[in-house]
């Protein structure tokens, strides 16, 4: 691409540099087979420079499409992570529930089993405080009994 560049400057100053036609300010003389050698020159360059742009620009395309899928599949990616991540959460308050819900049965459960435990204990020194109580009217009665012989 560079060569066309310094191709057409050598035109230019061609031009530049040629011979006014007298009387006419807007004509030069140029050196037809100069500047022809000069054409044939570019058209010989063009095609390999439109080629190399036609590829970059293939090559672009297939970078931006190639980027495009990317992006797609880190979008995709990302979807799937923060449904997972909803997910999760979801998964853990219904676990934390179940958790809070076990544990109150089983603090109603030891309530009740205190409440039983308290209400045995409290029936067994009920009977042995009768038992023991008339073993000791029986102690007091045998003493009694002792002392008026």
């Amino acid at each position: 691409m560079m060569e066309i560049f310094r191709i057409l400057d050598e035109m230019e100053q061609m031009v530049k540099n040629s011979k006014k036609v007298p009387l006419m300010n807007d004509k030069v003389l140029i050196e037809s087979p100069r500047f022809l050698d000069r054409l044939d020159r570019i058209r010989a360059i063009l095609p390999e420079d439109l080629e190399t742009a036609r590829l970059l620009l293939s090559e672009k395309e297939r970078i931006v499409k190639d980027a495009c899928a990317e992006a797609e599949t880190v979008m995709e990616q990302s979807r799937d992570r923060v449904a997972r991540m909803v997910d999760d959460n979801e998964i853990t308050r219904n676990a934390m529930k179940v958790a809070e819900d076990i544990i109150a049965k089983a603090e109603q459960v030891a309530q009740d089993i205190r409440r039983d435990a308290d209400d045995y204990a409290d029936g067994l020194l009920s009977h042995m405080e009768i038992v023991l109580q008339k073993g000791l009217d029986a102690v007091q009665q045998g003493k009694e009994a002792l002392r008026q012989e």
